[in-house]
């Protein structure tokens, strides 16, 4: 997959269910140059704070932009991101054969099944919905990454992961699953940036059962 600069998008929601690669830095399209609306509002309105971001959830679809990034030669791109299954999960069966997953103590598996359709006129690069940053109500934070030891398909979930298909082309979309493992001792949500400072939705992770 590309490198992408940051994703902006709006919307709202709420929270559902229980059960790598980094980005480089954000740089801002130079005056000549257009940039998405969604883009234009985050600039004019600064990072927002967690309160503020968007929350997608399961069955919701977000628009989300990635400015151009001029540095790296890389054009603006564009995709609608729809949540399509979620989950949390202690345990991940991975077939008749293998040995299931299980988090580690105090740990629960998330499940993530996101389809991607390219609504711009240059690929879109999947890498920032791999990783995310993990916030739990008393304000505990640490970043995630996906986790590559296992996979939900024996839930239910597609069992191709995201961080494995090709980024879409314009008019195109992939269907992927993200894992993560995140802290279960209190609620919490995913925040999906690509430098882990400006947030474009997040995601809400039940605490403990």
């Amino acid at each position: 997959m590309a490198a992408a600069g940051a994703l902006t998008s709006c919307g709202s929601g709420g929270s559902e269910g229980r059960e790598q690669r980094q980005a480089p830095s954000v740089h801002t399209a130079s005056p000549q140059t257009p940039r998405p609306a969604s883009a234009i509002a985050e600039a004019a309105v600064g990072t927002p704070s967690g309160d503020d971001v968007p929350v997608l959830e399961k069955g919701q679809t977000l628009p989300v932009a990635i400015p151009e990034d001029e540095i790296l030669n890389i054009p603006a791109s564009s995709a609608d991101v729809t949540l399509t299954d979620y989950r949390q999960a202690d345990v991940l069966p991975q077939g008749e054969f293998l040995s299931p997953e299980t988090a580690d103590p105090q740990n629960t598996f998330v499940c993530l099944e996101f389809r991607v359709k390219n609504t711009g006129s240059a690929d879109f690069d999947t890498a920032p919905l791999t990783q995310a940053r993990w916030t739990g109500k008393d304000g505990q934070t640490k970043q995630i990454d996906h986790e590559l030891s296992g996979d939900c398909a024996e839930l239910g979930f597609v069992k191709e992961t995201l961080l494995n298909e090709p980024d879409p082309r314009p008019g195109e979309f992939v269907t992927g699953t993200t894992v993560f493992m995140v802290p279960d001792t209190q609620p919490g949500a995913l925040e999906f940036s690509t430098d882990m400072e400006h947030a474009t939705f997040k995601i809400e992770v039940s605490g403990p059962r």
